[in-house]
């Protein structure tokens, strides 16, 4: 049911005051852990700047980053693989982690961030992390809003917000997923739901956002202490005050010993971690690298608000500047030489200082079961990062439309091992600055979302580039 959020907001307390983002900083600093996130999904650190990502998750990586950084990513992409892979993937980090720790004696809190609009492998990822790091007794706390994305949680029901109007998710398109689909936007029954029963919805405790703003932090901190072990425990906010409040509470809680894994969107780690917010990038934090190169744009997402910012963004590019990829020539017996041409005409697009637009047909192309299908998206998918390996010019920037293709692009095209997040240059579009050890050194890298912004933001984007 749809509901008027300046309706709701006349009958909620107000929210404190008191700034918990600076708190926050201090008491993780104090609590001195390392924050892991672990990501299934490149497009999740759009809320922070200055950070590590890694694409690799060895031992000898782990313990290298858990003696220099306070704060780090690490990339699975796993929202594109099976539970299966996701359920190997996810127990070897663990056990790396859990080896990690021990070689260099540093504690660590673990966040598995996802996606805002519920889609994901949940409770699948958070709960093979609890059992492969030996926390049996730790709670499970969902958090999955995500403000700069209009995500909100009230009365324990997850919505999107559109002007004053508050969308349950499981009325969106998101709930309708094809590999992750839902029914519920009440998150107790989606926990149940998820885990196929596994989890009650009566076992799910909640805080709810009269108790957040009414209470204060100590008996907040202490009402998590309390909570059972292995539970899972619900925070509503509307806004960062709520959220940054609720959080104080958490890290509270844990320097008194509680184990707690999360399970969030992209709005909690800076709240967590006390990170000050910073404004957008401007060009010249992106572009450090004098040149005279031209930039690329690749747009490889397919739903419905990527095709309608691509429609727009073409308005800037002429016929030579324009490349579709034909996905019936890439998926013939031709296909090599037809993406070396498209590589030549890059390189000497980059060369003369034209920026380029690359995007793949808008017409979906199936195959004649679920696997066949999944081997098209596949070879489609290559096919851009044998455009982006196949480079030998450098751009001037990268933009890299849809998160699949943005991962895909980043650790095999590009062949990224570490990066770091800068920012944002609009809200929710981080960019990356390529580490030495990748193709292209320093190279501005924008991490495009599929379903962020409006129709003219990846038009805004490659106008401010250039």
């Amino acid at each position: 049911m749809r509901i008027s959020l300046s309706n709701i907001l006349t009958d909620l307390p107000e929210v404190d005051s008191t700034n918990y983002r600076s708190l926050n900083a201090e008491l993780f600093k104090v609590l001195g852990k390392a924050c892991i996130v672990i990501d299934d999904d490149p497009t999740g650190n759009q809320t922070v700047y200055d950070i590590p990502l890694l694409s690799n998750w060895n031992i000898e990586t782990l313990v290298k980053e858990l003696k220099v950084s306070p704060v780090f990513y690490i990339l699975t992409n796993s929202r594109s693989l099976s539970a299966q892979e996701t359920s190997k993937v996810y127990k070897e980090i663990a056990e790396n982690i859990y080896q990690a720790s021990k070689i260099t004696g540093r504690d660590y809190t673990i966040v598995s961030r996802s996606d805002s609009t519920l889609r994901g492998h949940f409770p699948l990822e958070p709960s093979t992390l609890q059992k492969s790091l030996g926390l049996s007794k730790a709670i499970t706390v969902f958090i999955p809003v995500m403000f700069e994305g209009k995500r909100v949680t009230l009365n324990d029901t997850h919505y999107i917000k559109e002007d004053d109007e508050l969308i349950p998710v499981s009325q969106t398109p998101f709930s309708q997923d094809h590999s992750f689909k839902y029914s519920t936007a009440n998150l107790k029954a989606y926990i149940q739901e998820k885990s196929s029963g596994l989890i009650n919805a009566s076992e799910v405790y909640s805080f709810s956002l009269e108790t957040i703003r009414n209470t204060n932090v100590e008996l907040l901190s202490q009402d998590i202490l309390n909570l059972p072990d292995s539970c899972y425990c619900i925070f509503n906010s509307l806004g960062y005050e709520d959220l940054d409040k609720a959080t104080n509470a958490l890290l509270h809680a844990e320097k008194q010993g509680k184990r707690i894994i999360y399970r969030t969107s992209s709005s909690f780690v800076p709240s967590y971690i006390g990170l000050t917010p910073k404004g957008l990038l401007n060009v010249e934090d992106l572009l450090s690298v004098s040149t005279n190169h031209g930039g690329l744009t690749i747009v490889g997402s397919y739903v419905k608000k990527s095709s309608e910012q691509l429609q727009e963004a073409l308005q800037l590019f002429d016929a030579t500047t324009t490349l579709e990829v034909n996905i019936e020539k890439v998926l013939g017996n031709e296909a090599s030489k037809y993406l070396e041409s498209l590589i030549h005409i890059l390189d000497t697009n980059i060369r003369t200082g034209k920026h380029t637009i690359v995007y793949t047909s808008r017409k979906l192309v199936t195959g004649s079961d679920a696997n066949a299908t999944i081997n098209i998206a596949t070879t489609i998918s290559n096919a851009l990062v044998s455009i982006v390996n196949g480079l030998n010019e450098r751009p001037k920037y990268l933009i890299a439309k849809g998160g699949i293709t943005s991962h895909d692009l980043a650790i095999k095209g590009l062949e990224m091992k570490r990066s770091k997040v800068i920012g944002q240059i609009q809200p929710g579009i981080p960019v990356w600055k390529m580490d030495e050890q990748t193709k292209f050194p320093n190279l501005p890298y924008i991490v495009f979302p599929g379903n962020v912004g409006t129709t003219k933001t990846l038009k805004d984007v490659i106008t401010k580039l250039n």
